[in-house]
Protein backbone atom coordinates (compact mmCIF):
# COMPACT_ATOMS: atom_id res chain seq x y z
CA UNK A 1 0.00 0.00 0.00
CA UNK A 2 1.99 3.27 -1.36
CA UNK A 3 0.56 6.74 -0.01
CA UNK A 4 0.12 7.71 -3.19
CA UNK A 5 0.47 5.80 -7.35
CA UNK A 6 1.26 8.92 -9.89
CA UNK A 7 -0.21 7.87 -13.22
CA UNK A 8 1.52 9.15 -15.86
CA UNK A 9 5.59 10.20 -15.95
CA UNK A 10 5.42 13.96 -18.02
CA UNK A 11 5.90 17.21 -16.37
CA UNK A 12 2.92 17.06 -14.23
CA UNK A 13 3.10 13.71 -12.91
CA UNK A 14 6.93 13.53 -11.91
CA UNK A 15 6.84 17.01 -10.68
CA UNK A 16 3.91 16.09 -8.48
CA UNK A 17 5.63 13.04 -7.36
CA UNK A 18 9.03 14.91 -6.51
CA UNK A 19 7.04 17.03 -4.36
CA UNK A 20 4.94 14.55 -2.79
CA UNK A 21 8.28 12.61 -1.90
CA UNK A 22 10.28 15.39 -0.50
CA UNK A 23 7.29 15.40 1.69
CA UNK A 24 7.53 12.07 3.25
CA UNK A 25 5.05 10.31 1.25
CA UNK A 26 5.81 6.97 0.05
CA UNK A 27 4.87 7.49 -3.72
CA UNK A 28 5.08 5.29 -7.12
CA UNK A 29 5.24 6.41 -10.44
CA UNK A 30 3.75 4.74 -13.21
CA UNK A 31 3.96 5.37 -16.81
CA UNK A 32 3.10 3.12 -20.33
CA UNK A 33 6.88 4.02 -22.07
CA UNK A 34 10.18 3.02 -21.00
CA UNK A 35 12.46 6.22 -20.62
CA UNK A 36 13.15 8.16 -22.61
CA UNK A 37 10.24 8.40 -24.52
CA UNK A 38 9.24 11.43 -27.00
CA UNK A 39 6.47 13.24 -27.21
CA UNK A 40 4.91 15.75 -29.73
CA UNK A 41 5.71 19.26 -28.12
CA UNK A 42 7.20 22.84 -29.66
CA UNK A 43 9.87 21.72 -26.64
CA UNK A 44 9.64 25.62 -25.48
CA UNK A 45 10.72 25.65 -21.81
CA UNK A 46 9.25 29.63 -20.78
CA UNK A 47 10.16 31.47 -18.10
CA UNK A 48 7.40 29.90 -16.06
CA UNK A 49 8.74 26.31 -16.94
CA UNK A 50 12.06 27.49 -15.73
CA UNK A 51 10.65 28.86 -12.06
CA UNK A 52 8.97 25.45 -11.44
CA UNK A 53 12.30 23.79 -12.97
CA UNK A 54 14.03 25.50 -10.23
CA UNK A 55 11.66 24.90 -7.53
CA UNK A 56 11.74 21.24 -8.09
CA UNK A 57 15.75 21.40 -7.95
CA UNK A 58 16.74 20.73 -11.57
CA UNK A 59 17.25 23.60 -13.04
CA UNK A 60 20.42 23.35 -13.42
CA UNK A 61 20.61 19.43 -15.17
CA UNK A 62 17.84 21.46 -17.16
CA UNK A 63 19.76 24.29 -18.35
CA UNK A 64 23.27 21.73 -19.26
CA UNK A 65 21.18 20.16 -21.80
CA UNK A 66 19.88 23.02 -23.95
CA UNK A 67 22.28 25.03 -26.11
CA UNK A 68 21.58 29.12 -25.55
CA UNK A 69 19.05 31.31 -24.11
CA UNK A 70 16.08 32.76 -25.78
CA UNK A 71 15.06 36.43 -25.52
CA UNK A 72 12.93 37.55 -27.98
CA UNK A 73 10.32 36.20 -30.11
CA UNK A 74 9.28 37.35 -34.27
CA UNK A 75 5.72 37.36 -34.62
CA UNK A 76 4.40 37.39 -37.91
CA UNK A 77 0.87 37.24 -39.22
CA UNK A 78 -0.16 36.66 -42.95
CA UNK A 79 3.54 36.52 -43.91
CA UNK A 80 4.58 39.80 -42.68
CA UNK A 81 6.87 40.51 -39.86
CA UNK A 82 5.16 42.47 -37.37
CA UNK A 83 7.10 42.62 -34.23
CA UNK A 84 10.04 41.25 -32.16
CA UNK A 85 8.98 40.84 -28.42
CA UNK A 86 10.61 39.98 -25.70
CA UNK A 87 9.64 38.39 -21.74
CA UNK A 88 9.16 41.22 -19.46
CA UNK A 89 11.52 41.56 -16.74
CA UNK A 90 10.84 42.30 -13.19
CA UNK A 91 8.45 39.38 -12.65
CA UNK A 92 8.42 35.97 -10.69
CA UNK A 93 10.35 34.51 -13.67
CA UNK A 94 13.23 34.69 -15.54
CA UNK A 95 13.46 36.73 -19.08
CA UNK A 96 14.40 34.14 -21.03
CA UNK A 97 13.51 30.71 -22.91
CA UNK A 98 15.02 27.28 -23.70
CA UNK A 99 14.32 24.61 -26.19
CA UNK A 100 14.54 21.48 -24.58
CA UNK A 101 13.33 18.27 -26.51
CA UNK A 102 10.73 16.43 -24.36
CA UNK A 103 12.74 13.23 -24.72
CA UNK A 104 15.82 14.66 -22.51
CA UNK A 105 13.11 17.22 -20.66
CA UNK A 106 10.71 14.45 -19.19
CA UNK A 107 13.39 11.99 -18.40
CA UNK A 108 15.18 14.92 -16.42
CA UNK A 109 12.30 15.37 -14.01
CA UNK A 110 11.56 11.57 -13.93
CA UNK A 111 15.01 11.19 -12.81
CA UNK A 112 14.45 14.04 -10.39
CA UNK A 113 11.47 12.22 -8.82
CA UNK A 114 13.52 9.66 -7.90
CA UNK A 115 16.31 11.12 -6.64
CA UNK A 116 13.74 13.08 -4.39
CA UNK A 117 12.24 9.54 -3.14
CA UNK A 118 9.60 8.44 -5.80
CA UNK A 119 10.04 4.65 -6.98
CA UNK A 120 9.46 4.18 -10.57
CA UNK A 121 8.23 1.57 -12.75
CA UNK A 122 7.78 1.75 -16.87
CA UNK A 123 5.26 -0.30 -19.34
CA UNK A 124 2.51 -0.13 -17.20
CA UNK A 125 -0.62 0.65 -19.29
CA UNK A 126 -3.17 1.56 -16.73
CA UNK A 127 -6.70 0.70 -17.55
CA UNK A 128 -9.22 1.60 -14.88
CA UNK A 129 -9.49 2.11 -11.13
CA UNK A 130 -11.16 0.25 -7.96
CA UNK A 131 -12.05 2.37 -4.80
CA UNK A 132 -13.04 1.39 -1.78
CA UNK A 133 -13.30 2.33 2.48
CA UNK A 134 -8.85 1.43 2.47
CA UNK A 135 -7.46 2.68 -0.59
CA UNK A 136 -7.32 2.32 -4.42
CA UNK A 137 -6.45 -0.76 -6.81
CA UNK A 138 -4.93 0.53 -10.31
CA UNK A 139 -5.75 -2.24 -12.75
CA UNK A 140 -3.27 -2.42 -15.44
CA UNK A 141 -1.32 -4.60 -17.94
CA UNK A 142 2.49 -4.80 -18.48
CA UNK A 143 4.57 -7.02 -20.58
CA UNK A 144 4.21 -9.70 -17.83
CA UNK A 145 0.05 -10.22 -18.00
CA UNK A 146 -2.47 -8.41 -15.86
CA UNK A 147 -1.38 -6.26 -12.63
CA UNK A 148 -2.86 -4.29 -9.78
CA UNK A 149 -1.31 -1.83 -7.44
CA UNK A 150 -2.58 -0.47 -4.12
CA UNK A 151 -2.02 3.39 -2.56
CA UNK A 152 -4.22 5.76 -0.68
CA UNK A 153 -4.81 8.55 -3.38
CA UNK A 154 -4.01 8.11 -7.21
CA UNK A 155 -2.97 11.27 -9.22
CA UNK A 156 -3.99 11.13 -12.84
CA UNK A 157 -1.69 12.64 -14.91
CA UNK A 158 -2.17 10.68 -18.00
CA UNK A 159 -2.94 13.11 -20.12
CA UNK A 160 -5.41 14.09 -22.85
CA UNK A 161 -7.11 10.71 -23.22
CA UNK A 162 -6.64 9.72 -19.52
CA UNK A 163 -8.08 6.62 -18.11
CA UNK A 164 -8.13 7.75 -14.60
CA UNK A 165 -10.00 11.27 -15.82
CA UNK A 166 -12.49 8.85 -17.25
CA UNK A 167 -13.03 6.78 -14.42
CA UNK A 168 -14.34 9.21 -12.48
CA UNK A 169 -17.15 9.99 -14.77
CA UNK A 170 -15.29 12.62 -17.35
CA UNK A 171 -16.31 12.47 -20.86
CA UNK A 172 -12.97 12.71 -22.83
CA UNK A 173 -12.36 15.02 -26.05
CA UNK A 174 -16.42 16.78 -25.73
CA UNK A 175 -14.94 20.50 -25.70
CA UNK A 176 -12.66 22.57 -27.41
CA UNK A 177 -10.08 20.85 -28.27
CA UNK A 178 -6.54 21.55 -30.30
CA UNK A 179 -4.09 19.24 -32.83
CA UNK A 180 -1.00 19.90 -33.92
CA UNK A 181 1.96 18.18 -36.37
CA UNK A 182 5.35 18.62 -35.33
CA UNK A 183 8.57 17.65 -36.96
CA UNK A 184 12.61 18.33 -36.37
CA UNK A 185 15.53 20.27 -38.61
CA UNK A 186 18.64 20.08 -38.71
CA UNK A 187 21.00 22.43 -40.08
CA UNK A 188 18.46 25.77 -39.81
CA UNK A 189 20.03 29.26 -40.25
CA UNK A 190 17.64 32.27 -39.59
CA UNK A 191 18.32 36.01 -38.90
CA UNK A 192 16.22 37.68 -36.31
CA UNK A 193 14.77 35.86 -33.03
CA UNK A 194 15.18 32.30 -32.48
CA UNK A 195 11.53 32.21 -32.27
CA UNK A 196 8.75 32.64 -34.91
CA UNK A 197 5.39 32.37 -34.33
CA UNK A 198 3.27 32.59 -37.81
CA UNK A 199 -0.30 33.52 -37.59
CA UNK A 200 -1.94 33.11 -40.59
CA UNK A 201 -5.81 32.66 -42.35
CA UNK A 202 -5.24 29.75 -43.69
CA UNK A 203 -5.24 27.76 -40.05
CA UNK A 204 -6.46 30.70 -38.05
CA UNK A 205 -7.33 29.98 -35.10
CA UNK A 206 -3.96 28.83 -34.51
CA UNK A 207 -0.79 29.12 -35.20
CA UNK A 208 2.44 27.85 -36.44
CA UNK A 209 5.80 27.86 -34.54
CA UNK A 210 9.89 28.00 -35.69
CA UNK A 211 12.35 27.40 -32.47
CA UNK A 212 15.92 27.05 -33.21
CA UNK A 213 19.14 26.45 -30.80
CA UNK A 214 22.19 27.61 -31.18
CA UNK A 215 23.14 24.74 -32.99
CA UNK A 216 20.58 24.97 -35.69
CA UNK A 217 18.74 22.17 -34.58
CA UNK A 218 14.56 23.73 -35.53
CA UNK A 219 11.32 22.40 -34.10
CA UNK A 220 8.50 23.63 -36.52
CA UNK A 221 5.00 22.84 -36.32
CA UNK A 222 1.27 23.87 -36.94
CA UNK A 223 -1.63 24.22 -34.48
CA UNK A 224 -5.38 24.35 -35.15
CA UNK A 225 -8.02 24.73 -32.16
CA UNK A 226 -11.88 23.58 -33.40
CA UNK A 227 -14.75 22.01 -31.73
CA UNK A 228 -18.16 20.52 -32.88
CA UNK A 229 -19.22 23.61 -33.98
CA UNK A 230 -16.69 24.66 -36.29
CA UNK A 231 -14.83 21.51 -37.14
CA UNK A 232 -11.13 20.61 -37.75
CA UNK A 233 -9.52 21.82 -41.19
CA UNK A 234 -7.28 19.76 -42.83
CA UNK A 235 -4.32 19.82 -41.05
CA UNK A 236 -1.54 18.23 -42.91
CA UNK A 237 -2.29 20.06 -45.99
CA UNK A 238 -2.10 23.19 -43.74
CA UNK A 239 1.17 21.83 -42.51
CA UNK A 240 2.56 21.27 -45.75
CA UNK A 241 1.84 24.70 -47.39
CA UNK A 242 2.97 26.48 -43.85
CA UNK A 243 6.60 24.42 -44.42
CA UNK A 244 6.93 25.10 -48.39
CA UNK A 245 5.54 28.95 -47.84
CA UNK A 246 6.25 31.03 -44.81
CA UNK A 247 9.39 28.89 -43.64
CA UNK A 248 10.92 27.99 -46.95
CA UNK A 249 13.57 30.64 -46.62
CA UNK A 250 14.46 29.29 -43.13
CA UNK A 251 14.71 25.77 -44.15
CA UNK A 252 17.12 26.34 -47.36
CA UNK A 253 19.67 24.17 -46.73
CA UNK A 254 18.52 22.80 -44.01
CA UNK A 255 17.52 18.75 -43.15
CA UNK A 256 14.56 17.30 -41.66
CA UNK A 257 15.04 14.44 -39.15
CA UNK A 258 12.35 12.22 -38.54
CA UNK A 259 9.44 12.04 -39.32
CA UNK A 260 5.98 14.13 -38.55
CA UNK A 261 4.38 13.13 -35.18
CA UNK A 262 0.59 14.61 -34.11
CA UNK A 263 -0.57 15.44 -30.31
CA UNK A 264 -3.30 16.63 -29.01
CA UNK A 265 -4.77 18.51 -26.50
CA UNK A 266 -8.27 19.90 -24.93
CA UNK A 267 -9.24 23.67 -23.64
CA UNK A 268 -12.59 23.45 -21.67
CA UNK A 269 -12.87 21.97 -18.18
CA UNK A 270 -13.67 18.98 -17.30
CA UNK A 271 -16.62 17.78 -14.70
CA UNK A 272 -14.60 17.16 -12.03
CA UNK A 273 -10.88 17.41 -10.97
CA UNK A 274 -11.23 15.90 -7.46
CA UNK A 275 -13.01 12.82 -6.50
CA UNK A 276 -12.61 10.35 -3.55
CA UNK A 277 -8.91 9.24 -3.28
CA UNK A 278 -8.08 11.22 -7.04
CA UNK A 279 -7.16 13.87 -7.92
CA UNK A 280 -5.95 15.03 -11.63
CA UNK A 281 -3.21 17.01 -13.10
CA UNK A 282 -1.82 18.46 -16.25
CA UNK A 283 -3.47 17.70 -19.34
CA UNK A 284 -5.87 14.35 -17.57
CA UNK A 285 -6.99 17.81 -15.86
CA UNK A 286 -6.82 19.94 -19.41
CA UNK A 287 -4.74 22.55 -17.87
CA UNK A 288 -3.04 23.81 -20.76
CA UNK A 289 -3.19 27.37 -21.21
CA UNK A 290 -6.04 28.59 -23.56
CA UNK A 291 -4.34 31.27 -25.38
CA UNK A 292 -1.18 30.15 -26.08
CA UNK A 293 -1.13 26.28 -25.67
CA UNK A 294 1.35 26.05 -22.98
CA UNK A 295 1.25 22.79 -21.19
CA UNK A 296 4.44 21.79 -19.48
CA UNK A 297 4.23 24.94 -16.68
CA UNK A 298 0.57 24.49 -16.36
CA UNK A 299 1.21 20.76 -15.59
CA UNK A 300 4.14 21.68 -12.53
CA UNK A 301 2.12 24.47 -11.62
CA UNK A 302 -1.09 21.96 -11.21
CA UNK A 303 0.94 19.55 -9.94
CA UNK A 304 2.55 21.68 -6.87
CA UNK A 305 -0.91 23.19 -5.96
CA UNK A 306 -2.17 19.24 -5.90
CA UNK A 307 0.55 18.07 -3.96
CA UNK A 308 -0.21 21.05 -1.36
CA UNK A 309 -3.76 19.76 -0.96
CA UNK A 310 -2.56 16.02 -1.51
CA UNK A 311 -0.11 16.36 1.79
CA UNK A 312 -2.92 17.78 3.94
CA UNK A 313 -5.45 14.65 3.16
CA UNK A 314 -2.85 12.21 4.26
CA UNK A 315 -1.81 13.80 7.03
CA UNK A 316 -5.71 14.39 8.31
CA UNK A 317 -6.47 10.73 6.66
CA UNK A 318 -9.41 12.16 4.82
CA UNK A 319 -9.03 11.69 1.17
CA UNK A 320 -12.67 12.14 0.75
CA UNK A 321 -13.43 14.47 -1.84
CA UNK A 322 -13.81 17.07 0.86
CA UNK A 323 -10.41 16.35 2.30
CA UNK A 324 -9.25 16.53 -1.68
CA UNK A 325 -11.40 19.79 -2.09
CA UNK A 326 -8.70 22.50 -1.37
CA UNK A 327 -6.89 21.34 -4.35
CA UNK A 328 -9.78 23.37 -5.93
CA UNK A 329 -9.52 26.02 -3.71
CA UNK A 330 -5.75 26.47 -4.41
CA UNK A 331 -6.43 26.37 -8.43
CA UNK A 332 -9.49 28.94 -8.46
CA UNK A 333 -7.28 31.08 -6.06
CA UNK A 334 -4.19 31.20 -7.73
CA UNK A 335 -4.93 30.27 -11.81
CA UNK A 336 -8.72 30.32 -12.44
CA UNK A 337 -9.16 33.76 -13.37
CA UNK A 338 -6.51 33.80 -16.00
CA UNK A 339 -7.37 30.49 -17.00
CA UNK A 340 -11.47 32.41 -17.76
CA UNK A 341 -9.18 34.95 -19.28
CA UNK A 342 -7.49 33.42 -21.93
CA UNK A 343 -10.78 31.09 -22.29
CA UNK A 344 -13.05 33.96 -23.46
CA UNK A 345 -10.07 34.81 -26.03
CA UNK A 346 -9.92 31.57 -27.65
CA UNK A 347 -13.57 30.96 -27.58
CA UNK A 348 -13.58 33.89 -29.36
CA UNK A 349 -10.90 33.47 -31.69
CA UNK A 350 -11.64 30.00 -32.39
CA UNK A 351 -14.77 30.91 -35.01
CA UNK A 352 -13.35 30.61 -38.25
CA UNK A 353 -15.88 33.83 -39.54
CA UNK A 354 -14.08 36.13 -37.24
CA UNK A 355 -10.18 35.33 -38.79
CA UNK A 356 -9.89 38.36 -40.70
CA UNK A 357 -10.91 40.60 -37.77
CA UNK A 358 -8.44 39.06 -35.63
CA UNK A 359 -5.69 38.76 -37.34
CA UNK A 360 -6.24 42.26 -38.50
CA UNK A 361 -6.50 42.93 -35.03
CA UNK A 362 -3.34 41.32 -33.84
CA UNK A 363 -1.27 43.01 -36.85
CA UNK A 364 -2.26 46.36 -35.24
CA UNK A 365 -1.25 45.84 -32.03
CA UNK A 366 1.65 44.26 -32.98
CA UNK A 367 2.64 47.68 -35.71
CA UNK A 368 1.88 49.87 -31.66
CA UNK A 369 4.29 47.63 -29.40
CA UNK A 370 7.01 48.03 -32.26
CA UNK A 371 7.51 51.35 -31.49
CA UNK A 372 6.33 51.20 -27.39
CA UNK A 373 8.59 49.42 -25.63
CA UNK A 374 6.58 49.35 -22.53
CA UNK A 375 3.62 48.21 -24.60
CA UNK A 376 5.27 45.44 -26.25
CA UNK A 377 6.20 44.30 -22.39
CA UNK A 378 2.69 44.51 -21.55
CA UNK A 379 1.43 42.02 -24.49
CA UNK A 380 4.05 39.56 -24.42
CA UNK A 381 3.83 39.15 -21.09
CA UNK A 382 0.22 38.68 -21.49
CA UNK A 383 0.42 36.25 -24.12
CA UNK A 384 3.19 34.14 -22.95
CA UNK A 385 1.65 34.50 -19.35
CA UNK A 386 4.54 35.26 -17.85
CA UNK A 387 2.15 38.55 -16.73
CA UNK A 388 -1.55 37.46 -15.26
CA UNK A 389 -3.77 37.32 -18.20
CA UNK A 390 -6.69 38.49 -16.65
CA UNK A 391 -4.77 42.15 -16.68
CA UNK A 392 -5.89 41.97 -20.18
CA UNK A 393 -9.08 43.07 -19.78
CA UNK A 394 -7.95 45.15 -16.97
CA UNK A 395 -9.25 49.10 -17.53
CA UNK A 396 -6.82 50.23 -15.24
CA UNK A 397 -4.01 47.89 -16.85
CA UNK A 398 -4.95 48.86 -20.19
CA UNK A 399 -5.15 52.64 -19.46
CA UNK A 400 -1.36 52.21 -18.02
CA UNK A 401 0.13 49.87 -20.76
CA UNK A 402 -1.64 51.91 -23.70
CA UNK A 403 0.61 53.75 -25.75
CA UNK A 404 0.34 57.58 -25.02
CA UNK A 405 3.71 59.03 -26.88
CA UNK A 406 3.40 61.09 -30.02
CA UNK A 407 6.17 59.09 -31.65
CA UNK A 408 4.39 56.32 -30.92
CA UNK A 409 1.22 57.02 -32.57
CA UNK A 410 2.57 59.12 -35.41
CA UNK A 411 5.18 55.68 -36.67
CA UNK A 412 1.36 54.04 -36.32
CA UNK A 413 -0.35 56.05 -38.26
CA UNK A 414 2.46 55.89 -40.61
CA UNK A 415 2.62 53.03 -41.41
CA UNK A 416 -1.28 52.12 -42.21
CA UNK A 417 -0.84 55.05 -44.56
CA UNK A 418 -0.14 58.25 -43.07
CA UNK A 419 -3.15 60.79 -43.18
CA UNK A 420 -5.20 57.99 -44.51
CA UNK A 421 -4.41 56.18 -41.67
CA UNK A 422 -7.83 56.07 -39.65
CA UNK A 423 -9.92 55.57 -43.00
CA UNK A 424 -7.83 52.53 -43.74
CA UNK A 425 -8.26 50.94 -40.48
CA UNK A 426 -11.80 51.98 -40.35
CA UNK A 427 -12.51 50.06 -43.53
CA UNK A 428 -10.18 47.05 -42.64
CA UNK A 429 -12.15 46.88 -39.36
CA UNK A 430 -15.44 46.78 -41.37
CA UNK A 431 -14.30 44.16 -43.56
CA UNK A 432 -13.33 41.73 -41.12
CA UNK A 433 -17.03 42.30 -39.23
CA UNK A 434 -18.48 42.12 -42.60
CA UNK A 435 -17.37 38.77 -43.51
CA UNK A 436 -17.79 37.63 -40.15
CA UNK A 437 -21.82 38.66 -40.60
CA UNK A 438 -21.63 37.33 -43.60
CA UNK A 439 -20.23 33.87 -42.91
CA UNK A 440 -22.79 33.59 -39.28
CA UNK A 441 -25.87 34.47 -41.67
CA UNK A 442 -24.88 31.59 -44.35
CA UNK A 443 -24.46 29.16 -40.79
CA UNK A 444 -26.64 30.30 -38.59
CA UNK A 445 -27.00 27.55 -35.84
CA UNK A 446 -23.24 26.98 -34.73
CA UNK A 447 -22.70 30.31 -34.36
CA UNK A 448 -26.09 31.29 -31.96
CA UNK A 449 -24.64 28.31 -30.60
CA UNK A 450 -20.79 30.49 -30.37
CA UNK A 451 -22.84 33.41 -29.62
CA UNK A 452 -24.23 32.24 -26.10
CA UNK A 453 -21.01 30.61 -25.04
CA UNK A 454 -18.70 33.09 -25.48
CA UNK A 455 -21.77 35.48 -23.40
CA UNK A 456 -22.29 32.50 -20.68
CA UNK A 457 -18.45 32.37 -20.62
CA UNK A 458 -17.86 36.64 -20.07
CA UNK A 459 -20.69 36.39 -17.32
CA UNK A 460 -18.54 33.78 -15.02
CA UNK A 461 -15.85 35.77 -16.03
CA UNK A 462 -17.12 39.19 -15.14
CA UNK A 463 -19.32 37.41 -11.79
CA UNK A 464 -16.00 36.39 -10.49
CA UNK A 465 -14.51 39.79 -11.05
CA UNK A 466 -17.69 41.60 -8.74
CA UNK A 467 -17.09 38.40 -6.22
CA UNK A 468 -13.35 39.10 -5.92
CA UNK A 469 -13.86 43.46 -5.66
CA UNK A 470 -17.35 42.94 -2.58
CA UNK A 471 -14.70 40.81 -1.24
CA UNK A 472 -12.26 43.74 -0.51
Amino acid sequence: MHDVIVVGAGPGGSAAASFLARAGADVLLLDKSDFPRDKVCGDGLTPQALYWCDRLGCIDEVLAQTQGVIHDCDLFVNGRRVLTGGFPDGTLYPDFAVLLDRRRFDHTLMRNALANGARFRAGVTVRGIERDAQGVTVLARTKEGPASFRARLVIGADGVSSSVSRAIGNTLKDGVMAVSLRTYYRGVKIEGAPIRVYFDRDYFPGYGWLFVDDAGFANIGLGYAFDRNFPLADLAACFRRYVATELADALRGAERCGGVSGGSAAFYRPRTIVDDRVMLVGDAANQADPLNGGGIHKAMEGAFLASLAAAQALEADDLSRQGLANYETLLSRHVECDWQTAEIFLAIAKNPNLRDFCLFVLEQIGRMTSEDPRFEAFCAGVFSGVLSQSIALSPRALYHAFPRGRSTWAAFLAANGGPAAPLRLARGAAAGLLAAGRGALGDPLPNIDWGLEVATKALRLGSRHISAWSGL
